[in-house]
């Protein structure tokens, strides 16, 4: 287990390979995912800030920073976009690149856009890094849309507490990272604030995803499925 004094998604280190620089336009048939995420230390003074006038785990902050994610779709160069209270991770249209004039061009225009809506919907500017991947085809890019849903999935019970915990030290109460090592000891963190687990709303543990239609229409899905029917919603206009 990385250490609960560390979050963000870490399986993104499984497709270091497939990382760029994006001053480029893509080979023929290879696709573009990019990632966003608020910085942790960012979010974390949010928590502590917002806490007096929060509910536990701060449901707002992460419904806004969802919203933000899948704002991306308006940029025109996303088909596809996974959001959740962590990340945002998004399909790069296939003719964005040749319309902008390099991948860094549409990087950087999604990485502004998520940066100002966050700070517009929050009241609070919060620093975004991010990543470019270019994969060799749709099917590796699907794998690592399905990597970062059962990394959110996995990481519910240690990123729920470790939420509480920094609300927690918002109200002047202690708390350390260190005290939650275990299932068990994050498990018993959140009972201890009235919160199951297993009573946490579906797009807590499995994030928002949104695509277009064929017609120019949007399809929003608060009810990701796994796996296999996960990746098959992750598609083109």
């Amino acid at each position: 287990m990385h250490s609960v004094e560390v979050q963000g998604n870490h399986t993104w280190g499984k497709f270091s390979a497939f990382r760029v620089l994006g001053d480029h336009e893509p080979m023929p048939g290879f696709r573009l995912v990019m990632q966003f995420a608020p910085r942790p230390e960012g979010v974390a003074r949010l928590l502590e800030m917002r806490a007096r006038a929060n509910d536990p785990l701060d449901s707002e902050l992460a419904r806004l920073t969802v919203r933000a994610g899948i704002g991306l779709l308006q940029s025109h160069n996303v088909s596809f976009a996974y959001a959740s209270a962590e990340e945002v991770v998004a399909l790069v249209r296939t003719d964005a690149v040749s319309r902008m004039g390099s991948s860094l061009a549409v990087y950087e225009q999604l990485l502004s856009m998520y940066s100002a809506r966050l700070a517009v919907l929050l009241g609070e500017e919060l620093v975004v890094h991010g990543h470019i991947f270019e994969f060799p085809d749709i099917g590796i890019a699907r794998r690592a849309f399905v990597s970062a849903q059962e990394w959110l999935e996995e990481a519910t019970p240690l990123r729920s507490s470790r939420r509480l915990g920094l609300q927690m030290r918002g109200l002047g109460q202690p708390f350390h990272p260190s005290s939650l090592e275990n299932v068990e000891a994050q498990a018993g963190l959140l009972r201890s604030a009235g919160i199951d687990l297993e009573t946490l709303p579906h797009w807590w543990w499995r994030g928002v995803a949104a695509r277009f239609r064929a017609d120019g229409g949007v399809e929003l899905y608060d009810d990701v499925p796994h796996g296999a029917d996960f990746a098959a919603l992750v598609s083109d206009v």
